[in-house]
């Protein structure tokens, strides 16, 4: 894919989704859009993350090589670095 296909196609997916949410498969198997901020837990230390704890995702962008990235605390990170743990819940992370 050419950088312009890769910009075109990343402008396409913001029109159709937004970065406001991500697409899953449920426990139901069925997909579910789940809306921004939602909860996910550090796998590994990155940056200020730390491994095993939880984290409020903020927005949703697509890096330039097509890879997920979820925003937290206002740094970005790929979201291989992450398990998604579902919809923030009243006190569910400092």
């Amino acid at each position: 894919m050419t950088e312009e296909e890769r910009k075109k196609y990343i402008k396409e997916v913001y029109e159709l989704c937004g970065i406001d949410s991500v697409l899953i498969i449920n426990h139901k198997g069925q997909l579910e859009r789940l809306y921004c901020p939602f909860v996910v837990v550090a796998i590994r230390d990155i940056g200020d993350l730390k491994k095993g704890l939880k984290y409020g995702v903020i927005a949703v962008k697509l890096s330039p090589e097509l890879i997920d990235v979820y925003i937290v605390k206002l740094k970005a990170y790929y979201h291989f670095n992450f398990r998604l743990l579902g919809r923030i819940e009243p006190n569910s992370f400092g």
